[in-house]
């Protein structure tokens, strides 16, 4: 029995057991495959062939471009030497009202030379400027390192304090002495939790100093500020002394402000002293020779 033609040019062809296969002629050769390896004859090749894709180099890829730093941690990395050129400039500026004071005070009773009124007017008007113009730089220089420094702690969350509330509570003059004092408390416990390491962040007593000193001359400048309402040649040279002090409690705000910055880094490295072992000495008694 022979079944009707497949596909392909196949069919399908049953008996009976007992009879012996018909034979069934072989199928045509297919006409898209001809060629030396669809013959009676195995082919063969003169050398070994080589298969293969052609060497082609793939291109390296480019590493991914890091982002720049913004422009707020670009103006937080300028403490490092705003800091100090605004004290060094306040203490500079202090001293130069003192001299100014001393020479109010020698010269009481009399006239001053026009030379020395000349040149202590001229070394506390430039100081002031400078010291002025540099202290209000570092202070936003180091309010852009608490932004930067807040977000570094709190990622990959987000800050709970807006930036521009951060900005505002820590450059408004009467502000900063209630709010800033708060952001720097978060950040500390920001990164001894997060961290779990005290020596990367100030302790509460360092804080506690560093806002005793903004109290201390916020008073000095409140102080200075009501004498020189005054008139009179006394309240103007009280005036010069207490702007003195008030530039020397600035100077040490400069000072401890950077203290803070510098103690939210990494702990300093701490060296031990270890001894080497030069020699063994057997210290067990001498055995006595037996005669």
């Amino acid at each position: 029995m022979t079944s009707p033609r497949r596909p392909h040019g196949w069919r399908w062809v049953a008996h009976p057991p007992w009879r012996t296969p018909l034979p069934v002629p072989r199928p045509p050769r297919p006409r898209a495959r001809t060629g030396a390896a669809w013959g009676d004859r195995t082919p063969s090749y003169p050398a070994t062939p080589r298969w293969g894709l052609p060497p082609v180099v793939a291109p390296r890829p480019e590493p991914p471009r890091q982002a720049g730093p913004g422009p707020t941690a670009r103006l937080a990395g300028t403490i490092r030497w705003l800091l100090p050129a605004a004290r060094g400039w306040l203490a500079g500026a202090a001293a130069a009202h003192l001299l100014r004071y001393a020479v109010l005070a020698w010269y009481s009773d009399r006239l001053a030379p026009w030379w020395v009124e000349a040149v202590t007017t001229a070394l506390v008007w430039v100081t002031g400027a400078v010291a002025l113009v540099v202290g209000l730089l570092a202070a936003v220089a180091t309010t852009a390192w608490l932004v930067t420094r807040r977000r570094a702690a709190y990622a990959p969350e987000r800050d709970p304090r807006r930036r521009i509330e951060l900005w505002a509570g820590s450059l408004l003059p009467v502000v900063t002495y209630l709010r800033t004092p708060v952001y720097l408390e978060e950040l500390r416990r920001a990164v001894v939790g997060a961290t779990r390491a005290p020596a990367r962040a100030p302790t509460a007593g360092r804080l506690r100093r560093w806002w005793a000193a903004w109290v201390v001359n916020g008073l000095a400048v409140a102080l200075a500020v009501w004498r020189g309402t005054a008139d009179g040649p006394q309240a103007a040279a009280d005036t010069v002394l207490l702007t003195a002090l008030a530039l020397a409690t600035a100077a040490w705000v400069a000072t401890e402000t950077l203290a803070v910055t510098r103690s939210f880094g990494d702990p300093l490295p701490r060296f031990t002293r270890r001894f080497l072992v030069r020699g063994i000495v057997d210290a067990s008694p001498a055995r006595e020779e037996s005669p």
